[in-house]
């Protein structure tokens, strides 16, 4: 099923790393849509898990375990902004307004949340769920939405089209989509990422990602190929 490869290229993701603390809910007297309760500060990262990366020929898709995770500019984020390539202007600008630690999403036994900020902080420019800004943590719910940093829209922010697929959580980056985060929080079939994944079941448990297809089982390996119903891809 995984075979070394002999020759790949260096093109490499920036690094994602984890923290193992859930965010409590706070008031039990939640609306479907928001919580008018913060939750207490997220803890300080206590890095215990790697992320792993699924690369198909021009497409990243990496997978995360955890149930607490920070987005921003910072190196040390769970999920770090993209960076805009050289003599992208506007995409400069976007990239700009995303704070270093810019919001946290986490999950509780209401589902996956998001909140500006960290901690007591809140982000520069605003977190925004379907063009309405986060003041205090919205429930993404089950149907499909926008989460953008910085702005209301995807033309004046870095944004991310947002499912919920059972207890996961599915991250598309606008505008191609060619980079995509999926937040495990249960099995999940990989081909809500790509359809070239079709088959893959996969979920985060022991501090690694592990697969079934077919009545096969076993672990994403970094640093090796995986053959695919559609073909084959690399685990980096």
């Amino acid at each position: 099923m995984t075979e070394t490869p002999a020759d790949r290229s260096d093109d490499t993701l920036v690094t994602c790393f984890f923290k193992d603390a859930p965010v409590p809910c706070g008031s039990d007297k939640v609306s479907p849509t928001s919580m008018q309760t913060a939750p207490s500060p997220v803890p300080s990262p206590r890095f215990s898990a790697l992320s792993v990366v699924l690369r198909l020929s021009g497409r990243r898709i990496v997978l995360h375990g955890g149930s607490s995770f920070v987005l921003g500019r910072q190196r040390n984020c769970d999920i770090v902004s993209p960076r805009a390539a050289k003599g992208d202007d506007a995409a400069r600008r976007r990239t700009l307004k995303v704070s270093r630690r810019h919001c946290v999403i986490f999950r509780t036994g209401l589902g996956w949340c998001v909140r500006d900020g960290e901690g007591d902080g809140r982000s520069s420019f605003g977190t925004w769920w379907n063009g309405e800004a986060v003041s205090a943590p919205v429930i993404f719910g089950t149907a499909p939405g926008m989460l953008s940093l910085g702005g209301p829209s995807a033309v004046d922010s870095v944004a991310f089209d947002v499912c919920v697929t059972g207890a996961s959580l599915l991250l598309a980056l606008r505008p191609d989509a060619a980079e995509s985060h999926v937040l495990l929080g249960g099995e999940t079939p990989l081909d809500v990422a790509d359809a070239h994944l079709a088959g893959f079941i996969t979920f985060f448990a022991d501090g690694a990602f592990h697969w079934r297809r077919s009545g096969d089982r076993g672990v994403f390996v970094p640093g090796t190929r995986v053959s695919g119903i559609a073909g084959d891809f690399w685990v980096e």
